[in-house]
């Protein structure tokens, strides 16, 4: 179960939707300014994970805990990426990773610490 971040194109939700994922952008169950602690509380409390670009919030989720995607590619890429990765990414989160990050070329598993 995803929940995407403002700053995610909406190819990326349309994209994991399209691919059977359960999806939600935050601008669908939050207000459209929700700040990060809000959207961190959602995402905990409905058991999703986090889709973002933002590395301050991606870096508050990783410090609470909370399992996360983060995007670090330009944005025209995303769909594409995530479309050849999407099987990577997901057995990362299998395992247990806290944090997935895919840049350009690679895919980074974080697991959670003890």
């Amino acid at each position: 179960m995803w929940l995407v971040d403002n700053n995610v194109p909406r190819q990326v939700t349309h994209l994991l939707r399209d691919l059977g994922h359960d999806v939600v952008e935050v601008r669908e169950v939050l207000a459209p300014n929700a700040p990060d602690a809000a959207i961190a509380a959602f995402a905990r409390q409905s058991g999703r994970r986090v889709v973002t670009h933002d590395t301050r919030f991606a870096g508050a989720c990783r410090r609470d805990g909370i399992r996360h995607l983060w995007l670090r590619m330009p944005e025209a890429d995303d769909p594409r990426r995530i479309r050849e990765e999407i099987e990577r990414i997901e057995a990362c989160f299998r395992v247990g990773a806290l944090r997935v990050t895919v840049p350009r070329s690679w895919v980074a598993c974080e697991e959670a610490r003890a």
